[in-house]
């Protein structure tokens, strides 16, 4: 391949669990998911975006309006969306007391994912902060070869992922990413 120079392939895997709760406890306004995907890649070649999503389910039409349109929309940026419902788990102690946990995470799919498009990517953007992907991200680099980009929330990323990426942007960093809420008019005082 002499004189040709390949472009830099990157595949984006965005943890929407942690990415939410990271934008509802440190961020204002709403994130604009192109402009995240676009800050992403960087100008390199796009392999895959994948948004992972838990959705809370609608008993009474399997979900809500709300979500079909949001993953409509997450479709149109250039993700592919991967869902899943939230669990409910309700148990009762010895005294009676009742008790309701949530479970609903992608880290397993995620990281799978990861592994699974290791000889089609140069470099991965993982949007989320969650240390749990630690072993996945250092796996990745010493034995794919694969350089580990974190986009995150820095307040509430764990050091070791700080210290193991080859990058780390924070998301209050990304030009133009929210935008401010608008507040209807029948809101307004």
């Amino acid at each position: 391949m002499d004189g040709i120079k390949t472009a830099e392939r990157v595949a984006v895997f965005v943890d929407g669990a942690n990415l939410y709760h990271s934008i509802k406890n440190y961020y204002s306004g709403i994130l604009d998911y192109g402009r995240l995907l676009e800050a992403a890649t960087a100008g390199r070649k796009l392999v895959r975006a994948t948004f992972y999503l838990v959705e809370k389910q609608d008993a009474e039409d399997g979900g809500s309006s709300s979500a079909r349109s949001f993953v409509y929309n997450l479709n149109r940026f250039g993700y592919k969306v991967r869902s899943k419902p939230l669990i409910l788990h309700e148990s009762f102690s010895p005294e009676g007391e009742r008790s309701v946990s949530h479970k609903g995470d992608w880290d397993i799919g995620i990281v799978v994912d990861m592994v699974r498009l290791a000889d089609y990517a140069d470099t991965y953007v993982l949007v989320s902060g969650d240390g749990d992907y630690l072993e996945a991200v250092e796996y990745l680099q010493s034995e794919r070869g694969i350089r580990v980009e974190i986009i995150s929330a820095t307040q509430c990323t764990s050091q070791a992922l700080l210290d193991a990426c080859d990058r780390h942007t924070d998301l209050g960093e990304i030009p133009n990413l929210f935008r401010e809420k608008t507040i209807p008019q029948s809101e307004r005082a």
